[in-house]
């Protein structure tokens, strides 16, 4: 515990400098020389104290062909992301030089961090207090703490930063320490590699907003997590057949299908899409709090819409949901839709373009929109 704990103070006293000291005193060369210096010499006195212990790791060859193969699999599905959300150019110097100064100055700090996470868990790898103070230390250091409390400035604000950037480092950090465990350093390093290096390599990436960067930091170590504890039983512990089949992904593979599909299905991604009623302009249609579900219209099947259809469009910066009561036409020919809500007096003061029209309203579904105007009213 001793030697732990000197480790722990090092990384501790590492973050309130780097928060409190370092950060504002605007160091030259401190990401290029001061900070990897830091890091060298705390992964040199982590590895100094942790020369006594070991780890033990069983089928390392076929559990590292397995990570590689997940970790394959992550980068092609990642860029095909960038199909659904776009794609966006790197900020980073893709000259020779640039790259490797970026990677000696950003990436390099993530493999001395695995080495000194290596070490804390050759000192005490079989106290369970120790993963959780390792996850924890591990969470602080890769969190950036400058400007912290602007993220947290309103409720949707803080909603987004927790779900995109806390929650998803923290099981980094648990995913990580995972890794160590069964495997050691070299397990950490590779996982790292394939998800940190990309961005200084290429020249665009996808263009994640915030719910895709929760969704692929959630499922990722969920995912590596399910398929390498597999293996690492199959390869550590005699079970018999019945036991296997509790530790197999396979049978977590309907359950990460129905969570992207379902992920695919709120953001968006195909014909029809589900929609949080905010207000009761169209009761007693459907009610605040329902929720409808939208199909996506091509030009013909928005010069197809009658009188009845009930439609969602962009009125000014806001989607409306109202019922058309009259199509006209423009001084051009253009045809326009008069649109009013069922539970309102008068009709709607901006007649309808075609280019705003985004939907129809297939069906309604009650109830379950409350949870999206609960948090918008708390938001609001």
């Amino acid at each position: 515990m001793k030697k732990n704990f000197i480790i722990y103070s090092l990384l501790i006293g590492y973050v309130l400098l780097d928060t409190f000291v370092f950060s504002s005193l605007n160091l030259p060369y401190y990401n290029e020389i001061i900070n990897p210096a830091l890091w060298i010499m705390m992964c040199g006195i982590s590895i100094y104290l942790s020369q006594d212990s070991s780890l033990r790791v069983k089928g390392e060859k076929d559990k590292t062909q397995s990570l590689l193969i997940v970790l394959i699999i992550y980068i092609i599905i990642y860029f095909l992301l960038g199909l659904i959300f776009g794609f966006e150019r790197t900020p980073y110097s893709k000259e020779i030089f640039g790259i490797l100064k970026n990677l000696w100055s950003f990436i390099g700090i993530l493999f001395f961090q695995e080495f000194i996470r290596e070490a804390l868990i050759k000192n005490e790898k079989k106290k369970k207090i120790n993963y959780i103070l390792i996850v924890i230390v591990f969470t602080l250091l890769n969190m950036n703490f400058y400007n912290f409390a602007n993220h947290f400035a309103d409720l949707q604000t803080s909603f987004t930063y927790t779900s995109s950037v806390i929650i998803p480092t923290i099981l980094e950090s648990a995913i990580l320490t995972y890794l160590v465990y069964i495997g050691g350093v070299k397990f950490s390093i590779i996982y790292r590699a394939f998800v940190a290096i990309p961005p200084f390599i290429v020249p665009i990436i996808p263009d994640l907003d915030w719910f895709g960067l929760a969704l692929v930091g959630v499922v990722l170590p969920l995912a590596v997590y399910v398929y390498m504890n597999y293996v690492h039983v199959n390869r550590t512990e005699r079970l018999s057949k019945r036991e296997r089949r509790k530790y197999n992904p396979a049978v977590y593979v309907p359950v990460f299908a129905f969570i992207a599909l379902l992920a695919g299905f709120v953001i968006g991604l195909f014909k029809y899409q589900p929609i949080a009623v905010m207000s009761g302009s169209m009761s007693p249609t459907f009610n605040r709090g329902d929720a409808v579900v939208i199909k996506k219209l091509d030009t013909q099947d928005k010069n197809e819409l009658e009188v009845g259809d009930i439609i969602q469009f962009v009125s000014g910066t806001k989607y409306v949901i109202h019922r058309i009561v009259d199509v006209t036409n423009d001084d051009y020919g253009n045809k326009l839709f008069i649109t009013k809500g069922d539970h309102n007096n008068t009709i709607d003061i901006d007649k309808v373009h075609l280019e705003n029209v985004k939907g129809k309203v297939t069906f309604v579904v009650p109830f379950i929109g409350y949870p999206s105007v609960w948090l918008s009213g708390a938001i609001s």
